[in-house]
């Protein structure tokens, strides 16, 4: 699947259900995430239950696809009990600190996140990676601080959807280094600003 395809997938579902989770749940996902098995193997319910546990896929019926996305959903309510670290004026900052924080606190488990994606690029996974993509942008909203609504919730979360996908991808593919990472958002950060001023330059106009 090509990042563009992740992009429309992100913004297929701007607004999709919480996840139910639970400490236990928790638990056994930062279990797994830690096991070296879980970063250099392809992820099985037989995977599952040789990192973590015998009964480990019962907190999963739905199979591998849901372990997932619990694993990203659990990187986003990580991200968002830290909201409070997150201090700028510029909103754009907030949300820069929130996609840097959620990527480095899972720095660790880099490769298993690789692989957590793998299973939901699967074809038949597609609603489930099209809801982890949007919680995920909603979430990094959320913890920047935003309350827009009606067509600017929107637009921001299209825009974001690209930026956060490509930052994704690039941190699991060449993202050991930390600056470089940092650079390849700044970089992202910088052409959505200047596509923005100019787009309010012409509304402006046409106005």
């Amino acid at each position: 699947m090509t990042p563009s395809a992740l992009v429309a997938a992100a913004t297929s579902a701007l607004e999709p259900p919480a996840l139910q989770n639970s400490p236990q749940g928790d638990a056994l996902l930062r279990r797994f995430l830690a096991d070296p098995r879980a970063g250099s193997q392809p992820w099985t319910v037989a995977l599952l239950r040789q990192c973590v546990g015998e009964d480990a896929d019962l907190l999963f019926p739905d199979g591998m696809a849901q372990v997932a996305e619990s694993c990203f959903d659990l990187m986003d309510r990580d991200m968002l009990a830290a909201t409070n670290s997150f201090r700028s004026r510029k909103i754009s900052r907030r949300v820069r600190a929130a996609m840097l924080f959620r990527l480095d606190h899972a720095a660790p488990h880099r490769a298993a996140i690789r692989q957590a994606l793998a299973v939901l690029m699967v074809p038949t996974h597609a609603r489930a990676l099209a809801r982890t993509l949007g919680r995920s942008v909603n979430a990094i909203w959320q913890a920047a601080g935003d309350t827009a609504t009606g067509f600017t919730y929107v637009t921001k979360r299209i825009t974001l959807s690209g930026v956060y996908v490509s930052t994704l991808l690039f941190w699991l593919t060449r993202g050991g280094n930390p600056a470089s990472v940092e650079e390849f958002l700044d970089r992202r950060l910088s052409e959505v600003g200047r596509l923005t001023r100019l787009r309010n330059r012409l509304t402006g106009r046409i106005a």
